[in-house]
């Protein structure tokens, strides 16, 4: 009986060695099939990662020419920081139908402004504009002064002896913004045109109302002009952007 019980010991063990063989080679078969689908099965719930787009826009508008750096903060929600200044002077905008005129106006507008974009709906292609701008100077001139000879009575003058006007008007300071952007805020590739229609809330203008020569007692009329252009205190903003994607 000790061959026969012997012999089958050791089919028993080969059968056993042959069988855990055969599993091992199963299991590291399955394994990697398991990575695949628990790899795929990962990548199909992830959420494709936010690439935070930049670019530089050329500002033209009614707060004159300037320069923004745009940058995406996230999928709704972009930041920029730029500068803007008006060098604006234009002649003989007045006359007066009682006696001929010649006069001159100015504007000279500087800021830098911090203004962040959001968009409130699935379109990119509407979105709300705030922010802040501060105003390294900002003031308006106007000159008038009577042209030519100009008869008073029996006396003719010319326009040395009458002298001129001068009407000026400062703001400086902090200014919030408000506004609505429109057309999409990136280029999808290079470049692209956008909108801006807003305001700027400035503070009342410091303002001044002099005269030279004839026209120098302007006392009374310093104090209504100041009245008159403390209701000033908004700068609209009509604007396009070119806008020049760099990332």
């Amino acid at each position: 009986m000790k061959p026969i019980t012997s012999s089958v010991i050791i089919m028993l063990c080969t059968f056993a060695f042959a069988t855990q063989s055969i599993a091992q080679k199963l299991a590291s078969q399955v394994k990697p099939t398991i990575k695949q689908a628990n790899s795929s099965e990962n990548n199909a719930g992830t959420v494709p990662q936010f690439v935070a787009p930049i670019s530089i826009q050329v500002l033209l508008g009614s707060q004159g020419i300037g320069v923004d750096v745009k940058y995406g903060l996230m999928s709704k929600l972009s930041g920029r920081f730029g500068f803007g200044i008006i060098p604006v002077t234009a002649n003989n905008l007045f006359s007066f139908s009682s006696f001929p005129v010649q006069s001159q106006a100015s504007a000279r507008f500087s800021n830098i402004h911090l203004l962040a974009d959001y968009t409130p709906f699935n379109t990119q292609r509407i979105r709300l504009v705030g922010g802040a701008a501060y105003l390294i100077k900002g003031s308006a001139l106007v000159t008038v002064a009577p042209s030519g000879t100009n008869q008073f009575g029996s006396q003719t003058l010319t326009s040395d002896q009458i002298g001129s006007v001068t009407a000026r008007a400062n703001w400086q300071g902090i200014a919030p913004y408000l506004g609505v952007a429109f057309f999409n805020s990136f280029p999808n590739r290079m470049f692209n045109i956008n909108l801006d229609l807003g305001t700027y809330y400035i503070a009342s203008p410091g303002t001044s109302f002099t005269g030279t020569k004839l026209l120098a007692n302007n006392n009374v009329n310093a104090a209504q002009f100041n009245k008159n252009m403390q209701g000033y205190c908004w700068l609209p903003v009509v604007q396009l952007n070119f806008n020049f994607r760099i990332k």
